[in-house]
């Protein structure tokens, strides 16, 4: 599968554009065009880096590849595209589904499609602290797992 259009608006929206090379949240990485970090894979981002948006769109197409690939080799059991969209802005987020404790990954895995809606809502820290943008997010991937995309890209807008 491939993140459609809706998919790619959310996690836009959610990352929001950035054409010169930020420190994220955590202080830690630094990060440029729709949420692009080094672990992403490149190019390697740099302090004073600036794109310009085609090259940004170029890269989250490229880092979405990657992560379209680990969610279908990861979720072991049949999704609809929503669905899909909703787990791709997730690992492209935070990671985690290829960790041995992320809870989504397991119970998606046993095939209970309803616990999901309340484990997206686990991951709403950063650094260890609950953050009101995380919140958002996992809410609005909970809903477009659901099905409801429009109310998941009002959430992001």
């Amino acid at each position: 599968m491939n993140t459609s259009a809706n998919g790619r608006k959310f996690i836009e929206q959610f990352e929001g554009l950035a054409l010169k090379a930020y420190w994220d949240v955590t202080g830690e990485v630094w990060t440029i065009g729709y949420g692009h970090t080094r672990a992403a894979g490149p190019p390697d981002v740099t302090p004073h880096m600036i794109i310009d948006k085609p090259t940004a769109d170029k890269i989250l197409a490229a880092d979405l590849a990657s992560v379209e690939i680990e969610v279908e080799h990861l979720i072991h059991v049949a999704l609809n595209q929503n669905q899909f969209d909703a787990l791709v802005s997730f690992q492209f987020n935070v990671g985690w589904l290829g960790k041995p404790t992320c809870s989504l990954t397991h119970v998606l895995n046993t095939g209970n499609y309803n616990l999901a809606d309340q484990d997206f809502m686990l991951y709403d820290r950063s650094g260890g602290k609950v953050l009101p943008g995380l919140i958002r997010r996992r809410h609005g991937e909970a809903v477009m797992f659901a099905g409801n995309a429009q109310e998941a890209l009002q959430i992001a807008g």
